[in-house]
């Protein structure tokens, strides 16, 4: 697929990948003309964050719309690169890249870059970059606008890095000869123009402003592969703490199931508990009571003292003992299964013996 042409007019034309269903149905991605709108490239980091969260999901990840998307980005990134920036300093010019400002919550400290950027500048933004794109699933503190000013700002110094190395000659081979300038001259005879057809095609011809584009574009492959790096550390990250705060919330479930009161009257303790079941769900949130229950120290045994439909409907809340239920939606213990049910609850919270 064709992803960039030239309009009549000289303007280049940004041409989007096309987007799966799944995708498409809560995004839009338009055909850019000339230098992209904020709009345009929020709209391209938002595709692709969707995007990256379905890794995990064969069923839907797509490697391939997925390079397509950050080439898309590039092209559009690059377009603002050339609109903002000159591609032909003379001697002693430099390019000024200002970063955008960072809130409190973003880790880093961001400096402008005057000229080539060094691998420290570069790896600060990296760095903010990350810590930004981590809080994509918290709305409150993410900004989509940073986001795209900061994925700017770094393919900015990128560039820039490459443009440098460039002109220091670090991607040409030294040994390799200059071909010759050969000048063209404006009028010629017919004697001088009637040379063999081999002579005729060692005159070189001059570049126009698209070929010169293209070879721009073969060039700072090495770029984007930056950038998919970038990427797939920002992915790898946001996994990371995507699985910390689900150790975080397991652990405050297990701290609230533990919790109850205790009333105790000489040898018996009575105790009411709120339990949370498998799926984090208290029992109060369920609309079942307090779970009561006694210790007797005489025999050494915990007691349940709840009617039989309480008892029904705490086996389905903990998803357990179904076998001693009887009646469907609105299930009732069986009758002479109190005991067994009241075996089952109390392992189901952890306490014990069992008789």
């Amino acid at each position: 697929m064709t992803t960039m042409r030239i309009s009549h007019s000289g303007e280049t034309v940004l041409i989007p990948p096309q987007l799966p269903g799944y995708l498409s149905d809560t995004h839009a991605l338009n055909r850019i003309v000339g230098k992209p709108t904020d709009d345009d490239v929020k709209a391209i980091h938002s595709v692709i964050r969707t995007q990256n969260t379905m890794a995990h999901l064969p069923t839907f990840y797509n490697p391939d719309l997925s390079m397509q998307l950050s080439q898309h980005l590039f092209g559009a990134q690059l377009a603002i690169y050339r609109v903002n920036y000159s591609m032909t300093l003379l001697p002693g010019e430099r390019n000024v890249y200002k970063p955008p400002a960072l809130p409190l919550h973003v880790p880093g400290t961001l400096s402008e870059v005057v000229g080539a950027p060094s691998h420290e500048e570069i790896k600060l933004v990296q760095g903010a970059l990350r810590g930004l794109e981590n809080l994509a699933n918290s709305p409150h503190l993410f900004d989509p606008d940073l986001s795209m000013q900061l994925s700017q700002h770094m393919f900015n110094l990128q560039f820039a890095r490459y443009m440098h190395d460039s002109s220091e000659g670090n991607f040409v081979s030294e040994t390799e000869p200059e071909a010759p300038n050969l000048a063209v001259p404006q009028e010629s005879s017919t004697a001088e123009t009637s040379g063999s057809p081999g002579e005729r095609a060692n005159v070189p011809k001059e570049p126009s402003e698209l070929a010169q584009l293209g070879e721009t574009m073969n060039d700072i492959r090495e770029i984007m592969k930056d950038i998919q790096v970038t990427m797939r550390s920002t992915q790898d990250t946001t996994s990371e703490s995507k699985d910390v705060l689900t150790t975080m919330s397991r652990m405050l479930k297990l701290i609230q199931g533990h919790q109850c009161s205790v009333a105790a009257m000489d040898k018996y303790y009575h105790i009411y508990k709120n339990p949370v079941n498998e799926e984090g769900v208290s029992a109060l949130e369920y609309g079942l009571p307090q779970l009561r229950y006694g210790y007797y120290q005489d025999g050494l045994r915990y007691s349940i003292y709840h009617c039989d439909d309480i008892m029904a409907r705490y086996l389905k809340f903990f998803g357990v003992g179904t076998n001693l239920m009887e009646g469907g939606e609105k299930p009732k213990l069986i009758k002479g299964k109190y005991g067994e049910a009241e075996k089952l609850l109390l392992k189901a919270i952890g306490v014990g013996p069992y008789y």
